[in-house]
């Protein structure tokens, strides 16, 4: 291996730069330059993104009192749940140059439909026990003779959003470093991105039935889709062109911060604890709880962090026409933080879930088409994988004081998990340069 590396790097070290622009990720729009007066990009791109995974719950069952090797309870995590989420949006976004290698940049994400459905694992009912319809604990930790279904699943369930805009993301990139002026340099860019909570708030409590059910599970009537959180995203890029290669890497921190909208589950105490519902979904003093502490109880934000690492691979490009295709294969790994935040379980269950931290693995294939200086098309298909992690599970040392804590889903034993997750995503792109 080592002298594969060596035969490598000397191959890499003989190739001479070309004078072509940097990747594509680490291209920034720039003016006021002797050749280029001003920059101007518009691009209209469209995404869909599917993510499914299993959903499987902790319950345990008694084991036999004779046998001196299992005096303890027996605690099984069998499927209850298969979960789809899928999302349709188009991506306006325009970039300007404001001063070589200087970019400012603004897009508005456009949501066609976003679609969460949930449904009964293969075997629940028949040969798994059903802990979700088939729950007898309340919210409280008192057990029922009779069953307080959890949330409805029915023969499935989908609540739909979109038909809304999002929020809206500006940035600022800039190049210290660019092949362009010195051939000798790598393009470095670094950036910040800031995503301001202009959509309306998804209150994932708010008028919910008298079942539990949300208001959203008719397509007629979708769902908002914000999340009223300010987003810092740091980030740093560099690639290096070596002849028909363009390798690149890009690291990235996210930080949230809560506006003064921020959705917590205090805020819906009252409908949560309702006694017009068929079943309370909260501890029934939870609106006294609150108010001892409610910044403490209410959200609490992630924090996500990660790493691309990826090359262009250009066969094709002609300086002179400004034309060049290339293909553009790279891997994203993403780290999110444990948080008490919307996750996979928020539609079904109305809340807020305290969610453990996860990782998320992409591997992405994308195509680029540059067919002159003005007018260019990219496309990509990426698949990724994401590690398992709880949905539920809030510190069982705070259930005394916690409002949040629901002996239902909290409490060992009976927490929800996600597995088998994965996430496919396609996107299509063009661009006019200016």
């Amino acid at each position: 291996m080592g002298r594969l590396i060596a035969v490598l790097t000397a191959i890499t070290l003989l190739i001479p730069a070309a004078p072509a622009a940097a990747a594509e990720l680490t291209r920034v729009a720039s003016s006021g330059e002797p050749d280029n007066p001003f920059d101007l990009d518009f691009s209209l791109r469209w995404e869909r993104t599917q993510r499914r995974a299993a959903i499987t719950r902790e319950y345990a069952e008694a084991s036999n009192p004779g046998d001196p090797a299992y005096p303890f309870a027996t605690v099984k995590e069998p499927q209850q749940l298969r979960y789809t989420e899928t999302a349709n949006l188009v991506v306006p976004r325009l970039a300007v140059g404001l001063w070589e290698d200087l970019q400012l940049h603004a897009e508005l994400p456009y949501y066609l439909a976003q679609e969460t459905t949930w449904r009964r694992a293969a075997g629940v009912g028949p040969d798994v026990v059903d802990t979700i319809e088939g729950n007898t604990i309340d919210p409280d930790g008192s057990v029922d003779a009779v069953a307080h279904p959890i949330f409805p699943v029915g023969a499935g369930q989908t609540v739909y959003h979109g038909g809304v805009a999002g929020d809206l993301k500006v940035g600022l990139s800039w190049a210290p470093f660019a092949e362009k002026r010195d051939d000798t340099k790598p393009t470095w860019v670094v950036g910040l991105e800031v995503t301001i909570p202009t959509a309306k708030l998804y209150d994932p409590a708010a008028g919910r039935q008298v079942d539990w059910a949300s208001p959203y599970n008719v397509s007629a009537k979708t769902g908002p889709v914000g999340q009223k959180v300010w987003r810092f995203d740091l980030s740093t890029s560099m690639s290096r062109r070596m002849g028909p290669i363009d390798p690149y890497f890009r690291a990235h921190v996210t930080a949230l911060r809560k506006s003064s909208s921020t959705y917590s589950n205090c805020d819906q105490a009252a409908a949560l604890t309702s006694p017009a519902l068929i079943d309370i979904q909260a501890h029934p003093d939870m609106a006294v709880l609150c108010a001892a502490d409610p910044d403490r109880w209410g959200a609490q934000l992630p924090f996500l962090a990660g790493l691309t690492f990826g090359a262009e691979l250009i066969p094709y490009e002609d300086h002179v026409t400004d034309q060049k295709i290339a293909l553009d294969l790279r891997i994203v790994a993403d780290y999110t933080s444990r948080a008490r935040w919307y996750n996979e379980l928020t539609d079904a269950t109305g809340k807020l879930l305290a969610t453990e931290a996860y990782m998320t693995l992409v591997g992405r294939l994308g195509f680029i088409f540059r067919a002159s200086e003005y007018v260019a098309i990219q496309g990509s298909g990426s698949l990724g994988w994401v590690t398992p992690h709880f949905l539920t599970g809030e510190d069982f040392g705070s259930r005394v004081e916690n409002p949040n804590f629901d002996w239902r889903y909290d409490a060992p034993a009976r927490r929800f998990r996600a597995t088998e997750g994965s996430v496919f995503d396609l996107q299509v792109s063009g661009l006019l340069q200016f």
